[in-house]
């Protein structure tokens, strides 16, 4: 009985935990999820810059948000996860300072604070979401994690399209930042760093950051973020483009976005579920070898819509579920006073994998549709290799032994 009770507190602290997490998320969304895309329109209607321009802002910041990572983790794992997460939710504000400036080298130096606050709040917030999530749980949490984000974004979009046709964007960057005043608040008022209640067997001396990064299992976890990441970078500009040239009609490069998100959502809670029963292992090599067959089909078939539309559709499922797997997997093989950093390296690798993909497909794609499509393939297929090779691997006892408090 006591220790049936026991495990029903430790469930409610669980979900407690979420429930925040999930809520920190989706208002700094909401506050600041329809910036990136918007910004575009701002560069080219309202200061007349040039889309290259737009390009490398964005990939300074993303690349930014990748060298910062590693230091966040450790941050992370030393002085805990609240402050790393306040200060990347704060730093969201220079993406709404970008709205209000037209000077170029100003808006350079405000996407490189974007970059840094994006790397901090990704890296903390997931270090968290692992920390206080249990190893039987963690797919269903991470696939909430994510949706609290996926929602937020999209109310900001639905609303900030009328604020800024009705007053403009200095109007809708004073709204976004009085909005993300409430995550910053609710943070700093009811999030509690996650402790290791007791130390573990293979955890009485902390592991230096150097210790943590040479071993095998972590490189490997890196390849299994690094090389779908890239795939998607492809995935995310070449097939909503590919698509609205096969049909011609922005309604359906409109709904192919809103059925890949609304599937997404559905798919990452199944696939986290499943591989909360059965594991990560064979949930991964299904959505992976998913990955290789659509990108074959839309190297294949990019000029025909009945086949590149529900191809690219179940891509857009594939890498929103690798997000999910890829953390569990994190989740199953560290232990928690090192965590912080592991998440870190991964959301750096992402961030470069993302960045690759991503200038892969806009150089390549007007030389030959296929060609960044077959490398969207053999992305999937080194991410299979590497992750037959990681499973071959035992998971370290440490992470059998933990409890929360």
């Amino acid at each position: 009985m006591i220790v049936g009770f026991a495990n029903r507190v430790v469930r409610h602290t669980q979900v407690r935990r979420l429930g925040l997490i999930v809520t920190i998320l989706f208002m700094n969304n909401l506050a600041v999820g329809a910036a990136r895309s918007l910004f575009p329109v701002y560069i080219e209607r309202d200061l007349g810059l040039s889309p290259a321009f737009t390009g490398a802002l964005l990939s300074v910041e993303t690349a930014l948000g990748g060298i910062i990572s590693v230091v966040a983790g450790a941050m992370a794992d030393r002085l805990g996860h609240r402050l790393v997460l306040v200060i990347g939710i704060v730093g969201f504000s220079a993406g709404f300072l970008q709205f209000v400036t037209g000077v170029p080298w100003l808006l350079v130096l405000l996407a490189v604070i974007l970059g840094l606050a994006h790397g901090m709040r990704s890296t903390a917030g997931q270090s968290y979401l692992l920390n206080a999530s249990s190893q039987q749980s963690v797919g269903v949490a991470t696939a909430a994690f994510f949706l609290g984000g996926t929602i937020g974004t999209a109310v900001s979009a639905a609303v900030a399209g009328p604020v800024i046709e009705a007053y403009g964007f200095g109007a809708y960057a004073v709204g976004g930042l009085v909005i993300n005043i409430v995550p910053a608040v609710l943070t700093v008022c009811f999030l509690h760093d996650v402790r290791p209640t007791r130390r573990q067997s293979t955890g009485d001396r902390e592991r230096s950051l150097r210790e943590i990064l040479v071993r095998r299992e972590i490189f490997l976890m890196g390849g299994l973020r690094f090389f779908p990441t890239a795939f998607w970078g492809v995935w995310s500009l070449a097939l909503p483009l590919l698509i609205f040239r096969a049909t011609g009609s922005v309604l359906a490069t409109a709904l192919y976005g809103s059925a890949g998100m609304a599937l997404s959502a559905i798919g990452q809670f199944t696939i986290g579920r499943w591989s909360d029963r059965v594991g990560r292992a064979r949930p991964i090599f299904t959505v992976l070898g998913v990955q290789v067959i659509v990108s074959l089909v839309a190297a294949i078939a990019w000029e025909h819509p009945t086949f590149l539309v529900p191809a690219g559709i179940l891509g857009v499922v594939g890498g929103w579920t690798m997000s999910v797997l890829v953390l569990g997997t994190v989740r199953d093989r560290t232990i928690e006073n090192e965590r912080g950093r592991v998440v870190g390296f991964i959301h750096a690798l992402w961030s470069f994998g993302l960045l690759l993909g991503t200038l892969l497909a806009g150089v390549l794609l007007d030389l030959h549709p296929t060609i960044p499509l077959l490398f969207a393939a053999l992305a999937n297929v080194a991410a299979l290799l590497i992750a037959l090779r990681l499973f071959r691997e035992v998971a370290p006892p440490a992470t059998m032994s933990e409890t929360h408090g």
